[in-house]
């Protein structure tokens, strides 16, 4: 009974030794299958977690790339700002502009400003340029490279759903449209006519403007603006002024002798650009006069001689004046009687 209970033992060990076996197999096997997926493909029941991982990773690569195709098909207006500091405002700017046109872009604005001071001058002023979108980080890297930035700013604006607005009622006014040119040709009625047709205006007159909404979008979204500010650097200032009564005696007298000069040159220069002036006005002047003089010349004449006559006229009138009143000198008649 004993050796059987021992036989009975035995064999229970080795059946318990089988499963054991069996078992280890098995997860080496799925190890195996979770290792190299390929290898499992053909398998059995084993393979089916190892499929399934790679079908959950082809899901996943595939929905990486469907966000990247979303992140790329937004309609985005990018606007950015630059403050360059440059040692030539021309050079810079031609190159800038140059940059823009050769990347299928073109400059909106410019401005230039000279600004002076103690007989040094420098330059001031922007260039605004527009390029095609996926030029505007070259652009700016290439802005950059022409001096020292001072400051940087990039705004960007996502217009994606009012471009699918603008298109959605594009498309129902444009359905609009054809219904109401398909009730025009059926019309029967003047009235109706009239009607149909102020209200088909009205829709084509919006169909037209959200058009030119939308072209504007389109535009702004596949053309970026860049601002760049470029300023040359301004001159140190100079030193401090030294005080009026501690400057040099020969400095003074130097700078006094400078000022004779220029005081001088100045009055010379005046006059040599009124003398022109002087020349033409002078004309007119000296010419009404003589004019002037001409035609007192014979009046005076004849105030001359009627002046006279009339003096010897009056010189006669005494005469014939005087003797009468001589008469009475001589014999009265009583005396002859």
């Amino acid at each position: 009974m004993a050796s059987r209970v021992r036989v009975l033992a035995v064999v229970a060990l080795l059946l318990l030794a089988g499963c054991a076996g069996l078992g280890g197999s098995g997860d080496a096997s799925e190890a195996q299958g979770g290792g190299d997926g390929a290898q499992m493909s053909s398998g059995g029941d084993g393979s089916s977690q190892p499929v399934a991982a790679d079908s959950g990773a082809s899901a996943g690569d595939d929905g990486n790339i469907q966000a990247g195709d979303a992140a790329a098909d937004r309609a985005i207006i990018r606007n950015g700002r630059m403050v360059v500091e440059v040692e030539n405002y021309s050079t810079t700017a031609d190159a800038i502009a140059a940059r823009a046109r050769t990347s299928g872009g073109y400059v909106s604005d410019s401005n230039r400003e000279l600004h002076r001071n103690d007989g040094e001058t420098w330059y001031t002023g922007y260039i605004v340029v527009r390029v095609p979108s996926e030029e505007y980080e070259p652009t700016q890297s290439m802005v950059a490279e022409q001096g020292t930035v001072r400051s940087e700013e990039t705004t960007t604006k996502d217009v994606t759903d009012k471009l699918v607005d603008l298109e959605a009622r594009l498309t129902n006014l444009r359905e609009r449209r054809d219904r109401l040119r398909t009730f025009y040709k059926q019309a029967n009625s003047t009235e109706e006519l009239l009607r149909i047709e102020e209200e088909l205006s009205s829709v084509q007159n919006d169909i037209e403007r959200l058009e030119a909404q939308k072209r504007s979008l389109e535009q702004r979204v596949a053309y970026s603006t860049l601002h760049v500010e470029i300023h040359e650097p301004a001159p140190e200032p100079s030193a401090q002024q030294v005080p009026y009564h501690e400057r040099s005696l020969v400095a003074a007298f130097l700078s006094s002798v400078t000022d004779v000069y220029v005081f001088t040159r100045s009055l010379l220069v005046t006059a040599a650009s009124l003398a022109p002036w002087l020349v033409v006005l002078a004309v007119p002047v000296v010419g009404g006069r003589r004019l002037l003089r001409s035609r007192s010349l014979p009046l005076l004449g004849r105030r001359g001689v009627s002046k006279s006559a009339t003096e010897d006229g009056d010189g006669g009138g005494d005469a014939s004046q005087q003797e009468p009143t001589g008469e009475p000198t001589g014999e009265s008649p009583d005396d002859d009687a």
